[in-house]
């Protein structure tokens, strides 16, 4: 009766998403459709092709696509069965959705019961558990939402630290592992709630049967991360050759609590949100929406008095009696936890320790802490509601007046936490779908949906781009959407929407704002892209007749199929060269500072008639040997850099290198770096470097600089807006001051952009009409030294004529030297 009870809550608190199972999500068509697409794509793989499960047909031409998000495995093996059966990941998404909520509330009702014997308790903490406002204001995001083994665990191993009995330690293990494999998340969230009830029981243990237990649940959890491994290794590998792959401190921060954040109601709370003066507020997907409502702040208070008040009273068993303190530490760390790198402004040593051993690295959003808090309150507001019944009423709740007020405090916490209707998005399915992926399942192909929307603005297009649209909600939506398509078409597509973009993603796109550009197209043939589906909604009605001019006529494009709202597009196969086909030169300062890390780079270049599309992601190796007059090795060291990925016929890239530590002394040296091997093969460089003191952007002395074309004439010729185009620039530094091209990641750079010197670029029409763009310099630049700088420029989305100004800027202060007008 219990589960039937959570149950009809669950379809109740998630109205009306029972109606619609088949045909909608809640929220939006953005992470929610992501979800149903990772469902659905392991559905399909899981059993037929297990070894492929990571190679998912989404972000072409990227590897492990699905280490760039949570796999869901248990999620995708508990409806794999109903996807086969209905082909539907709708279906198969919102019964996750409410069959989640109702086995969290039920696991939780046990729990309760099992620490305090009464009914009307284990109700009280269920609900809070499985329907509270925070749950809700996950709506969007399944795999946070999806709780239901975690109160499970607690109980089993609670009753095997208690009882000894081994089915209690394989349920403990069992339950542990199926909340684990849902999300990377819920594995730390298991770890952590096992591993402090586990130091909680050691610190009360004093026999060696204890003690046995207690290595047992180690054996236990280790076995759980055993069986966890196999689906750990693609985002180990992901995380060894993409960078950025990792939360960084300044992200982890902005998605990180405050304390006042435990007061945010969500909008569309029924109670709260008729209060709006008292509280702040918070709408659904919102990661900070994380009040739980005052009665359940008050029962749990009321579970700290009444244990006060009844010590002598409880339990002998020193651990039993205990429990209610170990709930409100759980609460405590967790608190801490969702406050993320600073609490109140503080170093948070609770988050930062193991976030530098490693621990917390892929978690970007702190305040997901929160679960843990609410399955403590949860817990706690049980014993306080069985707390407060003893006081009118026996504990079995024979008595008229204990089922009242058992009654009265369930619908109090129910009352907190209505938030409806549930906002639904209807979306196409089964034979609804739009007629271009029908026609794309009978085709061998490899597909890019165009146009997309708007892409802001990056500055840096020469370098890791960042993935930046004007409406990131917006944009998220029409990926999403996309996204959810391929699991009918199957086909592999560059499209796509994670919770990690790589560079081959970003870059891709920033090019196709140009499209159909004969670049865009190059692009695409080196890719192996076969088909466009390009949709007319998208365009504005002003340019349909451009841009259908512009699409039957560049060459390598031909209409496939006119479906009216949508266009395919075949693309032609053209012809690639070969990364070893490539010219390199390495670029490295004449003179650098003693003692001090400097850059360098290689100067690619394809000298060949065809474009050279590179999809390697691996970093390549390099090997820097500084040796003295002598001949003695002074300094020795490894690094990687990241290969090219597009280059037309004649087009350069720079690849940058850093040296972390020049020599100390000042004189002289022989530099030697070696290419190891990698798409370019074995390749070997060397130059004399200078070692003296001299001043440094950082803190100038004088900055000067000068900046030249390095085209035939003064008019360059731009042959498509918008998208990115290769223009070489020669750039010599004057003044007295050594100029610093980059530093060690792009973190700091973010962090300390001052001293940092770039090529500065900026397109005017009367007066600036396009965002400022920066190049990055191929090495670091001492006095009077010249260097050829390749960089990519993203010129205005409308065509014209225009005025493009290029100079250097350092970074802390102001454009200076002379200043190229084109």
């Amino acid at each position: 009766m219990a589960f039937l009870f959570f149950l009809l809550a669950a379809v109740a608190f998630t109205w009306p998403v029972v109606l619609r199972l088949h045909r909608a999500v809640p929220v939006d068509t953005g992470d929610p459709l992501l979800n149903a697409w990772i469902i659905s794509w392991g559905s399909r793989t899981l059993f037929t092709a297990p070894t492929r499960l990571f190679q998912a047909n989404i972000m072409y031409p990227a590897r492990d696509v699905l280490a760039f998000s949570e796999h869901l495995f248990t999620m995708v093996v508990l409806t794999a069965p109903l996807y086969w059966v209905s082909g539907n990941p709708l279906l198969s998404y919102n019964l996750l959705l409410i069959g989640g909520l109702a086995f969290s509330g039920f696991g939780c009702y046990l729990l309760v019961r099992e620490l305090t014997g009464s009914r009307w308790a284990a109700l009280v903490g269920g609900f809070l558990f499985a329907l509270g406002s925070y749950k809700f204001s996950q709506l969007s995001h399944l795999q946070i939402m999806f709780s239901p083994f975690l109160p499970f665990m607690l109980l089993y191993l609670l009753r095997y630290l208690e009882g000894g009995r081994k089915k209690d330690l394989l349920l403990f293990a069992l339950f542990c592992l199926a909340q684990s494999l849902s999300s990377w998340h819920y594995l730390v969230f298991c770890f952590l709630a096992a591993g402090l009830l586990w130091l909680w029981r050691a610190a009360a243990s004093r026999g060696g049967e204890e003690w046995r237990r207690l290595a047992g649940v180690l054996l236990a959890l280790g076995a759980v991360l055993l069986v966890a491994l196999p689906l750990a290794l693609p985002y180990l590998r992901a995380h060894g050759r993409l960078p950025g792959f990792e939360r960084n401190l300044t992200e982890i921060k902005g998605f990180s609590a405050h304390p006042a954040d435990y007061l945010t109601a969500l909008r569309g709370n029924l109670l709260y949100s008729r209060v709006s003066s008292l509280l702040p507020h918070g709408e659904i997907g919102e990661e900070r929406v994380l009040f739980p409502g005052l009665a359940a702040f008050l029962l749990a208070l009321l579970a700290v008095a009444g244990w006060a008040r009844g010590r002598k009273r409880a339990p002998a068993d020193p651990f039993r009696r205990g429990l209610p303190l170990f709930f409100l530490l759980l609460a405590a760390v967790s608190f801490l936890l969702t406050m993320g790198p600073e609490v109140a402004g503080r170093w948070n040593p609770l988050y930062m320790i193991p976030y530098h051993l490693g621990m917390l690295r892929f978690i970007r959003v702190p305040a997901r802490f929160y679960v843990l808090f609410l399955l403590a309150l949860a817990v706690l507001a049980g014993y306080g509601t069985a707390w407060a019944l003893s006081r009118v009423g026996g504990r079995g709740g024979r008595f008229p007046a204990y089922r009242a007020w058992g009654a009265v405090l369930l619908a109090l916490v129910a009352l907190e936490n209505v938030n409806l209707p549930v906002p639904m998005v209807e979306v196409p399915h089964g034979g609804g779908i739009p007629q271009a992926y029908r026609w794309l399942e009978k085709e061998e192909a490899v597909i890019i949906e165009l146009p997309t929307l708007g892409l802001g603005e990056e500055h840096r297009y020469d370098r890791l781009l960042d993935f930046l649209p004007r409406d990131p909600h917006a944009y998220s939506e029409l990926e999403g959407l996309r996204v959810y398509f391929s699991a009918y078409h199957r086909k592999r597509t560059v499209n796509g929407y994670s919770g990690y973009f790589p560079y081959s993603y970003n870059r891709i796109f920033y090019e196709m704002e140009a499209f159909p550009s004969l670049r865009c197209v190059e692009l695409l043939q080196g890719l192996g892209v076969t088909h466009v589906v390009w949709h007319w909604d998208l365009v504005p009605p002003e340019r349909e007749g451009e841009y259908r001019r512009r699409l039957l006529s560049t060459p390598g494009l031909r209409l496939a199929a006119d479906l009216g709202g949508q266009w395919i597009l075949e693309v032609e196969e053209g012809g690639v060269s070969r990364p070893d086909d490539l010219e390199l030169e390495a670029l490295v300062p004449e003179v650098v500072r003693p003692g001090e890390p400097f850059n360098l780079g290689l100067v690619v270049r394809n000298p060949t008639p065809l474009p050279t599309v590179v999809t390697e992601e691996e970093p390549q190796g390099f090997r820097l040997v500084i040796t003295d007059g002598e001949g003695e090795t002074v300094e020795e060291e490894r690094g990687s850099f990241r290969p090219p990925f597009f280059l037309q016929a004649g087009e350069g890239a720079v690849l940058p290198l850093r040296c972390r530590k020049a020599p100390g002394k000042e004189g002289y040296y022989r530099l030697d770096l070696h290419l190891e091997e990698g798409i370019f093969g074995e390749r070997r460089f060397s130059f004399t470097l200078g070692v003296r003191e001299m001043p440094v952007s950082e803190e100038p002395s004088l900055l000067e600089g000068r900046v030249e074309y390095a085209g035939t004439a003064g008019v360059v010729r731009i042959p498509a807006p918008d998208g990115l185009f290769p223009l070489d620039f020669r750039v010599t530094a004057g003044g007295d001051t050594y100029l610093l091209a980059a530093r060690e990641s792009r973190e700091e750079e973010i962090a300390r952009p001052r001293g940092l010197v770039h090529l500065a670029l900026r397109f005017e029409k009367e007066g600036p009409v396009w965002e400022e763009q920066r190049g990055t310099l191929p090495c670091d630049l001492p006095p009077g030294q010249s260097v050829l700088l390749p960089t990519l420029v993203r010129p205005p989305d409308t065509p014209g004529r225009y005025k493009l100004f290029v100079g250097l800027t350092d970074e802390g202060f102001r454009w200076f030297g002379e200043v190229l007008v084109l």
